[in-house]
């Protein structure tokens, strides 16, 4: 990543005017929704979603030594989170040195950065938190951190994307994460303290984004074409369900499963967000099926019984009959619910905030902030009921 150091405003006579803001590398939420960190290259911020409002900063000017560029940050709590930087070799000077700082807010900034781990697996493509562990994406494979101390080592293959999830649902014992496998379009499911894993061929075209439930049961993976979703089942790799974002190419940003693990929202590319509705999946019923190369010639999933009234969707219904006969355009399930962003040609995060039930908070890189509430029978357009032009500015 190149850096992105602030600049300066300069008048026709070369005098410096007004300094520029930096601008932020990353965004990421905390587990639960309710908080959000900022990043930019020579520090972070973290906010509250409800109220917006800043909590916490820290920048060199507050007497925090960022050594070189911050390039990612995760948030545990509202307080405590860690940061990835690039910083020179101590011997040659390169930029080959990635080191992840976990910070506690509650300190003094002097006394905020508690321990440091250098990345194990080259460049810090993508980290996550949950609990007392970290997983750490890199160049080709994946670490496991129990606090600070390396656990498991897992061969990914090529990861530009940095692409891994993590949760924890009822401590460290169910621990479960994803990650690609080396095969273009597999992911892999793991869970702590068992080994192997669970295959998932999630895509022919590659995959572009995953998550994982709060409960770690579901996978939701995107396609690089970006035109598709499926949802997984985790302990065996089932395809579930299927959803449509579109017919035209996009490039998938953010997937986010809400806390009840009933809704889905997916940003992209095309500054839309959408909600689509999952299916109460009777997962011991369901068997694995069997998969084809290209995104949009696979075959239908199956269909799961007594799907709620309310998250019924009516494209998708009309067609069931046909289901098994067409090309899943027509089988696969349309969003229920969008959120078109005004003139946004930029990446966003997308979090359910498990206190307010049928809401999603927006994060955009260009630091927009979005709080929207979707009706959960009717669905459609939805309207932003907080909005923020600049959370910098707070």
């Amino acid at each position: 990543m190149a850096s992105t150091l602030s600049s300066s405003e300069l008048a026709d006579d070369g005098a410096v005017l007004v300094p520029a803001p930096d601008p932020l590398v990353h965004v990421a939420f905390n587990q639960h929704g309710t908080h959000f960190v900022a990043a930019t290259a020579t520090g972070f911020y973290v906010f509250s979603c409800h109220p917006l409002e800043r909590v916490m900063r820290r920048l060199g000017s507050d007497g925090c030594t960022f050594n070189f560029n911050v390039t990612s940050a995760q948030l545990l709590t509202r307080s405590q989170l860690a940061v990835a930087t690039r910083r020179p070799n101590d011997v040659s000077g390169a930029v080959d040195d990635h080191v992840i700082d976990f910070w506690n807010g509650m300190c003094k900034p002097k006394d905020a950065r508690t321990n440091t781990v250098r990345s194990p697996c080259g460049a810090v493509g993508g980290f996550r938190l949950r609990g007392d562990h970290m997983l750490v994406a890199g160049e080709g494979t994946a670490t496991l951190f129990d606090g600070v101390h390396w656990e498991k080592e897992v061969t990914t293959g090529p990861n530009p994307l940095g692409l891994c999830a993590m949760e924890e649902p009822n401590g460290p014992a169910t621990l479960v994460y994803a990650l690609p496998l080396p095969e273009a379009g597999s992911v892999q499911v793991r869970r702590r303290g068992r080994a192997g894993s669970v295959s998932v061929r999630a895509h022919g075209s590659g995959v572009a984004c995953l998550a994982l439930s709060r409960d770690g049961r579901l996978l939701a993976t995107a396609g690089s074409r970006g035109t598709l979703l499926r949802i997984f089942s985790t302990a065996d790799g089932t395809k579930l369900q299927e959803l449509r974002r579109g017919t035209d190419g996009a490039d998938i940003h953010c997937i986010a499963f809400s806390p009840d693990s009933k809704w889905l929202a997916v940003s992209s590319d095309k500054a839309t967000v959408h909600v689509f509705s999952i299916d109460d999946f009777n997962l011991t019923s369901l068997t694995p099926e069997d998969d084809h190369a290209g995104d949009d010639l696979l075959a239908a999933p199956p269909v799961p019984s007594f799907p709620t009234p309310a998250t019924t969707n009516q494209s998708s219904s009309r067609m069931s009959f046909l289901k098994g006969y067409l090309p899943t355009y027509f089988s696969s399930k349309w969003s229920f619910a969008q959120f078109r962003i005004p003139n946004a040609w930029t990446k966003c995060s997308v979090a359910f905030d498990q206190r307010h039930p049928n809401t999603i908070t927006i994060v955009c890189m260009d630091k927009r902030f979005y709080h929207c509430e979707f009706d959960p029978v009717k669905g459609g357009d939805m309207v932003p009921g907080v909005y923020h032009e600049n959370f910098m500015d707070l």
